[in-house]
C-alpha cells in the first residue's frame, strides 16, 4: 500500500514538472523579443544544453521507460529551439551558411536513433556525458552574465522553474528505476540551476554600468536591426 502510494505521488509530480515546462523558456523567449538582445547569453551554452537534452530525451525512449519521466526534455528541447532562433538573429548568425548544414546533421542523427540505424548502446555510453555537459552549459551561462556585468535578457521565472523541476525529478526518477546515471544529472543541475538564478538575480539587482565600447557595440547592432527592419 505504501508503494503504491509513493508511485502516485511520483506520478502526480511527473504531471505537475511537464506541465511546467509548458512554460520553461516562454518566459525567457518573451523578455529576449521584448530586449531585442542576447546579451549576457552564450551560445555555446544553448547548444550544450541542447546536445544534452536531446541525448537523455534518446537514452529514455530507446530504453522505453515510462513517458511520464521525461516528457519535459521534448518539451523543453522545441522551446530551446525556439529560443536559439532568435539569439541567432540577434546576434547576427541566423544567415551563417554552417546553420543549416549543422540542423541537417542534428536531426539525421535523431532519425538514425529513432529507427534503430545507430545502436542505443551509444547512448548508455554518452548519458554520464549528459551531467558535465549540463554543469558545462550552466557554469557557462554564469560566466556569461558575469562577464557582460548585465543579466537584463535572463528570465528569472525560467530559472526558478529549472529548479524545481530538476529537484522534482531526483524524486520521480528514483521512484521510476532508481537510475544512478539519471539522478546525479539531476542533482548537477539542480545546484548549477541555483547557481544561474543566484548570479542572475545579483546583476540584476546590482547591475554595472556597460564600458564606453559595449555601448557603441550596442548602437551598433541596434542600427543594423533597424536597417534590417527598413528593408
Amino acid at each position: 500500500m505504501e508503494t503504491q502510494l509513493v508511485q502516485i505521488l511520483a506520478n502526480m509530480i511527473s504531471l505537475l514538472t511537464v506541465l511546467s515546462c509548458l512554460f520553461l523558456k516562454v518566459p525567457q523567449i518573451l523578455y529576449i523579443r521584448k530586449k531585442q538582445s542576447a546579451d549576457g547569453i552564450y551560445m555555446q551554452a544553448m547548444l550544450m544544453e541542447i546536445t544534452g537534452f536531446t541525448i537523455v530525451t534518446l537514452y529514455n525512449y530507446t530504453n522505453q521507460y515510462s513517458v511520464m519521466t521525461y516528457l519535459e526534455y521534448p518539451i523543453i528541447l522545441l522551446q530551446v529551439y525556439v529560443l536559439l532562433y532568435y539569439v541567432l538573429k540577434f546576434k547576427g548568425y541566423l544567415s551563417a551558411p554552417v546553420v543549416p548544414f549543422l540542423i541537417t546533421a542534428y536531426f539525421a542523427i535523431i532519425l538514425s536513433f529513432v529507427l534503430e540505424i545507430l545502436p542505443k548502446e551509444i547512448l548508455s555510453y554518452l548519458v554520464p556525458f549528459c551531467t558535465p555537459l549540463s554543469g558545462s552549459a550552466k557554469v557557462t551561462y554564469i560566466y556569461g552574465i558575469i562577464k557582460a556585468a548585465n543579466a537584463d535578457a535572463v528570465s528569472l521565472t525560467t530559472w526558478i522553474i529549472s529548479v524545481l523541476t530538476n529537484i522534482s525529478r531526483l524524486f520521480t526518477v528514483y521512484v521510476d528505476s532508481a537510475d544512478t546515471k539519471l539522478m546525479i544529472n539531476f542533482l548537477v543541475s539542480t545546484t548549477l540551476s541555483a547557481g544561474v538564478l543566484a548570479t542572475a538575480i545579483y546583476y540584476q539587482r546590482y547591475p554595472t554600468k556597460p564600458t564606453p565600447q559595449k555601448q557603441r557595440r550596442r548602437r551598433s547592432l541596434s542600427a543594423d536591426r533597424n536597417h534590417q527592419h527598413k528593408e
